[in-house]
């Protein structure tokens, strides 16, 4: 599989399939300043490998602040958020299981770039927030802050 998008300040690269593997991996570069805002989701586990910078996670009341090798699990349900907080790029591997909801999200909020670009776009495309909570919500993530 080789897809890759931008959104919300990162560049993903798409490493699997949920459909045909049962999970959804994708590799993500961090700009800084870049993340998710709070949500949860009831059917998704989901987990992330940091490979470079520091990433700075919200897991329910904790602050969790991630830099290269360590491996930050949110649990089923809970509310959570992460942000690159450095002047730097930042690294990670995403994993979602079974990951459809973020599959799903991912292709239809974000900007389809040419497969393993890592060309920031210019101008950065402009995103509805809004329409983009309303997607989330009828693929089961729900965007709380």
């Amino acid at each position: 599989m080789s897809e890759t998008y931008y959104l919300m300040g990162m560049i993903m690269d798409f490493h699997s399939s949920s459909a045909e593997d049962g999970y959804f991996l994708c590799s993500a570069i961090l700009s800084s300043g870049a993340g998710a805002p709070p949500n949860r989701h009831m059917n998704d586990q989901e987990s992330f490998f940091i490979q470079k910078g520091q990433i700075e996670f919200s897991v329910g009341d904790e602050i969790i602040t991630a830099g290269p090798g360590q491996f930050v699990k949110v649990p089923r349900g809970e509310v959570h958020a992460f942000r690159n907080a450095t002047d730097q790029e930042a690294e990670m591997l995403i994993l979602n299981v079974p990951g459809s909801i973020h599959e799903n999200v991912f292709r239809i909020c974000g900007t389809k770039l040419e497969p393993g670009s890592r060309e920031w776009p210019s101008p950065e495309p402009e995103l509805d927030m809004a329409w983009v909570a309303r997607v989330c919500a009828e693929e089961g993530l729900e965007i709380v802050g």
